[in-house]
């Protein structure tokens, strides 16, 4: 019965690529993100659990597996709703006053950057981050709000300034990804300046290399952990262990145990059912105080009174491994059982909406959808409150940026997103529209 989950998992992920690499652009829809995610992340690590004779029960992979294809199938539901939102109103920017913002931010998220760097080993490599690493790359997140204006200005029109602003955040950009082996950022930097040409040219990204990222996700996935230890953990980079690295091997393994992200699935949504410990949403509320309320500001005693009290999403006889995540499908059920699954069909519809004004040429509403596309696929590997966390970071360093380079609102009849310089209003047109 278990492989019939697994192929209709397989299917409706390889359905939904298939669908987004066929149509022009398609590849930059939340539902081609997502499925994305479940194809290089969360199939390779079913097949090993079949056979496993200490999963809880029977039927726990079954479901796991079963409410791992719903909510592939509401980010679909979700997206082709949000294409019937209305336009809503565009602004015409200073493009002299981005670019100066761009830098502001660029250079503050670099300073941070640096700081968190010069920590001591045990308190910026351990796997759960408290204190002043958390702190240091709150503010070092800046530099990637200053790369994606710096970014989106450029696509619309080449300049000196806006180059030199993405050559220096390349600089932190390329630490993070060749030493420090981030998946992440690797993602973030490919999106973002694909998502800048797509919604200013036109341009789509070749189908092919499209096809690859895949490939070298499943690679990511294979050889992240051993990559790090020789490049990052250990002081000075060791190239010759990263020579060594089988990934072969990796993957035998993985496909004959299982991975620990679905295996963690798999135990807490039996946990969950058996005992009805639904939090009925809590765990959003948890999540933003966890990520927004300091306790070195506030101390432990305000910060612990905020927290909503939830039931565990594990038994007491089971213990996730290190450094493994939850995945938003887990939270999902945990907070509403198997209707949690429309948590997916409303971040596809809010992302469609935003696709579909950033698409028409609203510049504020391409920055928001360039700098959510990480976080939108982060809601299947990690937790379904990501974007809401990276939404409310954005608006509060972003939106007083737009304020200031603002000038009034596009006029009727002006075409796309318009800039404005100095001397002449600019409206530059997108071809994709």
């Amino acid at each position: 019965m278990v492989w019939i989950g697994i192929a209709l998992l397989l299917c409706t992920t390889i359905a939904v690529l298939g669908h987004g690499l066929w149509k022009r652009g398609g590849f930059y829809g939340f539902p081609f993100l997502a499925a994305a995610m479940f194809l290089t992340f969360v199939l390779p690590q079913i097949p090993g659990l079949v056979d496993d004779p200490f999963l809880p029960s029977e039927g726990a992979l079954n479901r796991a597996v079963f409410f791992s294809w719903l909510c592939l199938v509401m980010c679909v539901v979700g997206w082709q709703l949000g294409k019937h939102t209305k336009q809503g109103p565009d602004m015409v920017f200073s493009e002299k006053r981005l670019l100066i913002y761009a830098a502001g931010l660029s250079l503050v998220g670099a300073y941070f950057f640096h700081k968190f760097g010069q920590l001591d080993d045990e308190e910026r490599l351990r796997g759960f981050l408290t204190g002043t690493a958390v702190a240091y790359l709150f503010f070092a997140k800046l530099l990637t709000y200053g790369l994606a204006i710096a970014l989106l200005c450029f696509a619309k029109r080449p300049s000196a300034a806006a180059l030199c602003i993405i050559l220096f955040d390349g600089i932190f950009y390329f630490d993070r990804i060749v030493i420090a082996g981030r998946r992440g950022e690797t993602a973030e930097l490919a999106l973002m300046v694909a998502l800048a040409l797509w919604f200013t040219k036109g341009r789509a990204v070749p189908r092919v290399v499209v096809s690859l990222s895949m490939v070298f996700a499943v690679l990511g996935l294979l050889t992240a952990g051993e990559y790090r230890a020789a490049t990052y953990y250990n002081g000075a980079p060791d190239w010759s262990a990263v020579l060594n690295i089988d990934p072969v091997e990796n993957w035998r393994k993985l496909v004959s145990e299982g991975g620990p992200e679905f295996r963690n699935l798999v135990f807490s949504l039996s946990h969950i059912a058996d005992n009805q410990a639904f939090d009925y949403g809590a765990f959003h509320w948890n999540s933003l105080v966890h990520s927004y309320v300091p306790a070195q500001l506030f101390g432990d005693s305000l910060k612990d009174a905020l927290y909503i009290e939830t039931p565990p999403i594990y038994s007491i006889n089971y213990e996730p491994a290190p450094g493994s995540t939850e995945t938003g499908m887990m939270d999902s059920f945990a907070s509403f059982w198997y209707f949690g699954a429309l948590k997916f069909a409303i971040i596809g519809g809010v992302l469609s909406a935003i696709y579909c004004c950033a698409i028409n040429g609203n510049t504020t509403m391409q920055l928001l959808y360039m700098l959510s596309a990480m976080p939108a696929m982060l809601v299947v590997t990690h937790f379904t409150n990501e974007l809401a966390i990276a939404w409310v970071h954005m608006f509060a360093f972003i939106i007083p940026g737009l304020l200031y380079a603002r000038i009034g609102p596009r006029r009727p009849g002006q075409s796309a997103a318009v800039f404005d310089t100095p001397s002449t209003p600019v409206a530059f047109s997108t071809s994709n529209g």
